[in-house]
Order: C-alpha cells, then sequence, then structure tokens
C-alpha cells in the first residue's frame, strides 16, 4: 500500500492540452492548466505553460472538470448494499441496525476506504460522511479519519449522534404505543453530554488535518431523535471550531408529525428557533418542507441536500427542489448510503435530479446547469469551501476530474453541460486530483491498493450477511410494530386535520 497522501508533499502539475469546463453552461477549448501549491495556478492556451519542470499529464481528448462532490452519505452502508427492499425508511432503519450487527473501528476503515475508491474512480472528490456508528465512539471517527487521510479524497465526517427517540413519545400521546419499534431497543442513544464531548474530541483531533483536507462537522441525526440539549451542545462545539452542523431533515411524514407534535411548529421553524439554521447548516432530504419553510431556509442560507436515489428507494416523497431554488437556496446532492441508494454514483444521482423534478404540464423544468451546480459549488458550500472549490479557476484549489471526450457520457455530445447532467455514468473518468495531487490514473485509483481495499468489504458483508438477509426475530417484531405504527398515526392526524378545517 502507498504512504498516505500528505498536504505538505504536493507536486507541481501541468495538464497539457486539455479541455475545461470552469462552471456549467461554460467551456474553452484546448488549454493547459498549471497547478502548484494545491491550487489552479494558471489557465493559459495550450503550448504557452511553464518551463516544463513540472510533472505532465497528456490532457488530448479530456476535459476538465470541477471535482463532484457528495454532499451526503453513510459510510457503514457499503457492506449492507440491497438490504430492506419494499420498505419505508423507519422500518428499513429498524430492519439495517436490528441486523447488520456492531462495528469495530477496522469495519469503519474498511468501508469508508472502500467507498472512497468507488467514489474517485467515478469523479467525485468530496464527500460528506454523515457517519453512523454503533456504538457511538471517537474511536470510530478516528478510523474513518484515518481512511479518508490515507487514500487522499477531500473528506468531511458528521458523526452521527442520537440521544433521544421522541417517535416514541409521539406515539404514547397519540394513545399508539410503539412498543420494541422505537429506536432505542436497537441502537445506543449516549446521553448528550457524552455525545458533545465526543466531538469536541474528533474535532481537536481531525478538523482542519491535512492542510484542512479533512473537516469534522456536527451531526445531529435528526430533529426527532436529538434533544433541545444535544442540539445546542453539537452546534456550539461546532461553532467553536468554525464548523457547521450537517442534520436529517423532513425525510418522511412520520418525521414531519412527530416533529409539529414536540414543538408546535415545523421542524424547520424548530431549527431556527433554536439558532441552527443558518448558511453552515446543512440539511439532507428537506423533502416534507412547506411553502412557509422553503422561504425560511432559503432566507437562512441554509442548504438543503437532495437525495434523490434514496428518496425513491424508500418511497419517502420528493424534496421541493424547484421551489428551493427558485427562492434563492443553495442546493447540494449527495447519494445518501449504499444502503438505500445502492451504490456511491454521484453521477446517477445528477442525472435523477436532473429527470425527476420536470414538469411539462406547467412548463418548470429544472436545468442541467442548475443539477450540475448541486453537484459541484452546491457540495463545496456545505463543507465551508465554496469560496475555494466547485470551480476551476485561477487560485481555487485544484480539485477536478479529467473525462475521456471519447466515453459514452459526452462523446456524441452537442451540450457539454446538459451531456455531463444527463449522459454522464462516471466511466468516461480518466484522471483525478485532489488538492493538487493525482489520486486516479487511468481509471484507477493508485494512492491505495483498491483491490485489497474491496476484497476486505466483500469478506465484511459476507459477516454481517447472515442476519442481515435474514433478520432475526425481535427485528422482525419491532419492523412489524412500526408499519403498524406508521398507519395508526398517519390516520389519526389526517383525521384531526380534517376537524380542524
Amino acid at each position: 500500500m502507498s504512504a498516505p497522501v500528505s498536504a505538505s508533499t504536493v507536486p507541481d502539475l501541468l495538464i497539457a492540452g486539455c479541455d475545461v469546463l470552469p462552471g456549467p453552461g461554460e467551456e474553452r477549448r484546448a488549454v493547459d492548466v498549471e497547478i502548484g501549491g494545491g491550487r489552479i495556478s494558471s489557465i493559459v492556451d495550450a503550448g504557452s505553460a511553464g518551463d516544463g519542470s513540472a510533472e505532465r499529464i497528456d490532457g488530448t481528448g479530456l476535459l476538465a472538470i470541477p471535482g463532484l462532490v457528495n454532499a451526503h452519505t453513510h459510510s457503514p452502508e457499503n457492506c449492507l448494499r440491497g438490504i430492506g427492499e419494499g420498505l419505508a425508511l423507519e422500518p428499513w432503519l429498524l430492519r439495517m441496525f436490528g441486523s447488520s450487527g456492531p462495528y469495530t473501528p477496522q469495519d469503519h476503515y474498511d468501508c469508508a476506504l472502500a467507498g472512497a475508491v468507488e467514489m474517485l474512480e467515478l469523479g467525485v472528490t468530496g464527500v460528506v460522511d454523515h457517519l453512523w456508528m454503533t456504538p457511538p465512539s471517537v474511536e470510530a471517527v478516528d478510523a474513518a479519519m484515518r481512511a479518508y487521510r490515507d487514500i487522499g479524497i477531500r473528506a468531511t465526517v458528521a458523526p452521527l449522534m442520537d440521544d433521544h427517540d421522541y417517535t416514541e413519545d409521539f406515539g404514547a400521546a397519540i394513545g399508539a404505543d410503539l412498543g420494541i419499534g422505537g429506536m432505542s431497543h436497537h441502537v445506543a442513544l449516549p446521553p448528550a453530554e457524552e455525545l458533545v464531548a465526543q466531538l469536541r474530541e474528533s474535532l481537536a483531533s481531525w478538523h482542519g488535518a491535512e492542510g484542512d483536507r479533512l473537516r469534522i462537522l456536527a451531526g445531529p441525526g435528526g430533529v426527532q431523535w436529538a434533544s433541545e440539549e444535544l442540539l445546542a451542545g453539537l452546534a456550539a462545539a461546532a461553532r467553536e471550531h468554525g464548523a457547521g452542523i450537517h442534520i436529517h431533515l423532513l425525510e418522511t411524514t412520520l418525521q414531519d408529525r412527530v416533529c409539529r407534535h414536540r414543538f408546535g411548529c415545523s421542524a424547520v421553524e424548530a431549527l431556527d428557533r433554536l439558532g441552527i439554521l443558518a448558511p453552515d447548516c446543512s440539511l439532507p432530504h428537506s423533502v416534507w418542507t412547506s411553502d412557509g419553510d422553503v422561504e425560511l431556509i432559503a432566507a437562512s442560507g441554509a442548504i438543503p441536500v437532495h437525495n434523490p436515489a434514496a428518496n425513491l428507494r424508500l418511497g419517502s416523497g420528493r424534496a421541493p427542489i424547484r421551489a428551493l431554488l427558485e427562492a434563492g437556496a443553495v442546493v447540494a446532492l449527495g447519494t445518501d448510503g449504499s444502503a438505500s441508494s445502492d451504490n456511491q454514483n454521484l453521477w446517477e444521482a445528477l442525472r435523477l435530479a436532473s429527470l425527476i423534478h420536470n414538469d411539462a404540464a406547467a412548463g418548470r423544468w429544472l436545468t442541467s446547469s442548475a443539477t450540475l451546480a448541486m453537484a459541484t459549488s452546491g457540495g463545496a458550500a456545505v463543507i465551508g469551501r465554496n469560496a475555494e472549490l466547485g470551480r476551476l479557476a485561477v487560485g481555487a484549489i485544484a480539485d477536478l476530474a479529467l473525462i475521456d471526450r471519447r466515453g459514452d457520457g459526452v462523446a456524441g455530445s452537442v451540450d457539454t453541460t446538459a451531456a455531463l447532467a444527463l449522459s454522464e455514468s462516471g466511466r468516461g473518468v480518466r484522471h483525478v486530483i485532489v488538492d493538487g495531487r493525482p489520486v486516479v490514473r487511468d481509471g484507477r485509483c493508485v494512492t491505495v491498493d483498491r483491490d485489497a481495499a474491496r476484497a476486505r468489504l466483500a469478506e465484511q458483508a459476507a459477516r454481517r450477511s447472515p442476519t442481515a438477509s435474514r433478520p432475526p426475530d425481535k427485528t422482525r417484531r419491532a419492523m412489524e410494530e412500526m408499519m403498524r405504527f406508521r398507519g395508526t398515526a398517519a390516520r389519526l392526524t389526517d383525521n384531526e386535520e380534517r376537524e380542524t378545517t
């Protein structure tokens, strides 16, 4: 295995004779791109760059684009692909957590490393890993961070932390006991002060490491699973270190009902009242947001993260992405974890985002320029680097992918931006550069032994398979309880809404 990539050993680099897409809808043909100290130092006409001392990549026939940023995933799910088909989110979560078993730090390292190999080879240069842990621990965070350090990807880890399941409280209030369908029966929910202390330790160890290639975010699991003490404590700890907050938001109608019961208002309004909603706050999913929520999100500068594949897989609904963009919100794009989206291919999420929001009858379309921006500059905003990432420009951090113009995705294109959003699959990615350092050459990750990483992931999946493929009796009962509860909660709250109107 190669030595870990270090920010202090970034070589000078010349990409000679490539085409460049600095940002969506822009294109420049036949240029030389010079990189020094991890940043783009010049973009000039081909043949006019440098003195020949830099390492050289032949860019003939290649298109340089800003590296994609996967703004929401869960690396532990890389060994749980295909689990829980045909389930809505809440029973699916019970299936996953109730049957996958605990993770050691080495398990977390292996899952994160294999996922990073997959993403890098597809041209994804940055990732936000909302890292769930069974159980939560500083050692688990350390393991994932070491994997990202070793492979050379730009990674931001948000340790997922919950301390109370308010779904159970909601059930008790409406007289519909959730029984063992509550999350507290299947995952550890440590006290808030313990979780805040863990986050502080991870921030001190990793936030800004490797020349700021690695970062930490606060990662409360969701408004319905976190006390006000936990939300406030995690946000304060993160902001003391110049970090932000990454929190699931309103993925299902049940979550909306739970939050409205708890706060007497929407989850978005509650986050705003608690001081969480701000430009450093990112909101994966944001599916069941009202018109008022959309306006509040846009006004606050918070960043919704669209996860179309997972939302379709789990039947959660369709986020109001057009409305958010029209309101002025910056929107990012994510795959979500491989147990719900089944891969880490952001190109697939990009294509889905470009298609599922179009409405010919209403004359409303989502442009490829908008969706490609979600996959690049939108993701850069989530990790707090939107001033330096997401575009190819002099002075920008050199995170980029080189795509073969003769590949299936763009060979026949008449509009490069549209072809990238609608046709490219990632198969055309030839070289990938992160922080000025080549990490993928000729389609293959060169910083770690990618075959060994995939073999360890397969071994872990095989180890978990007996219970993951056939859930224990307790898990099956919990799933049945939750499915009944979802139906009861929907009927009761729908009746209440009809009575009030």
